[in-house]
Formats: structure tokens, C-alpha cells, sequence
């Protein structure tokens, strides 16, 4: 059985009518859009709109929303459900690996995008190419959508690499990785 949580205020509707679900599974849908809710209504999905309007209201409530159903289900079951989250917000995504790591259930994560450059405000420039590398990405092109200069972008991948953060992906040595 599936649990799958679609952040369709980031993924948007298209997406939405994408997921492949079973009768058997449990689609959670995060949106106040109307639109959205009838989609779930006809497709039989759990559309949660409850949280407060603002910035990662959303995201907090989809977080929640994962520990509460974890924190429910007896430890055997976990090796019997898997976890999904159809998302391109790399902090949610990053929580909510934690979030199922933290008690040891299986959880994939569904990007819509490909190829998503992630720029987080207020951050280094060894965190901004760290964000971007979840999946393999050839860097000479990283650099110029990062807009960091040459010498930043090589400071950053030193730190990674010193760091034992990055490597070269096993796919092709021109693409890097995180570790």
C-alpha cells in the first residue's frame, strides 16, 4: 500500500492528475484551490485545505499531517506501506525523508520538474550547489543558473568535496552528486 502526499500548491493540478493510485491507497492532497478540490473529490483523494493562508503553511501542514499518520501506524506495517511525496520544494523534500528515516519507513519522492535549479535565499554558495546536486547535474552549467562567480563555484565544490559532500556520479564523469 501507498500513502502518497501531493504538495500540489507546488506541483499544481496537471501534475496532480498524474499520480497513479490504487483503490487501496491513500492519496493526501495539500491545496486550497478549488479546482484542486474537485479534482480530489472525483478521484476519491483526501484534498487537506484546513491550514492557514501564508508562506509554507502548506509544507508545515504536510509535515504534520506525515508524523501523525508514522506515529499511527504499528512498526510492522512500515516494511507493508511505502511513503510518497510528489513535490519540487527541496526543503519539504528534505524534511520529509527525515521525517520517514526518523522511524525507519520507505518513502520515494516524485520531482515534477527536471532539472530544477534550487536558489535558497540567504545561503552559501557551498549550500546553493549542495541543494542543486540531489540528482546528477553537470556543474559548467550549474554555475551560470546558481549566477555565482568562478572562484565562489570552485570554493563551494572544494568545501563539498573536502567534505566527502559531493562526488562524481557513477552515471558519467562529467555529472556530480550528493554522497
Amino acid at each position: 500500500m501507498k500513502m502518497i502526499f501531493v504538495d500540489a500548491e507546488n506541483v499544481g493540478l496537471k501534475e496532480l492528475e498524474k499520480v497513479e493510485a490504487s483503490i487501496v491507497d491513500k492519496v493526501f492532497v495539500f491545496s486550497r484551490v478549488e479546482s484542486i478540490k474537485q479534482v480530489c473529490e472525483k478521484l476519491l483523494y483526501l484534498c487537506l485545505s484546513d491550514y492557514p493562508e501564508g508562506a509554507n503553511q502548506a509544507d508545515f501542514y504536510i509535515i504534520a499531517y506525515l508524523a501523525r499518520v508514522l506515529t499511527s501506524l504499528p512498526r510492522r506495517q512500515f516494511c507493508s506501506v511505502s511513503f510518497s511525496l510528489f513535490s519540487n520544494d527541496e526543503n519539504l523534500i528534505s524534511a520529509f525523508k527525515f521525517q520517514c528515516a526518523q522511524l525507519g519507513a520507505q518513502c520515494d519522492v516524485v520531482r515534477t520538474k527536471t532539472n530544477t535549479v534550487v536558489v535558497l535565499k540567504a545561503s552559501t554558495p557551498a549550500e546553493k550547489l549542495y541543494a542543486n546536486l540531489k540528482q546528477p547535474k553537470e556543474l559548467a552549467p550549474l554555475q551560470k543558473q546558481l549566477g555565482l562567480s568562478k572562484p565562489d563555484f570552485t570554493k563551494a565544490i572544494n568545501e563539498l568535496m573536502a567534505g566527502s559532500k559531493i562526488k562524481r556520479s557513477a552515471e558519467s564523469k562529467k555529472m556530480w552528486v550528493q554522497c
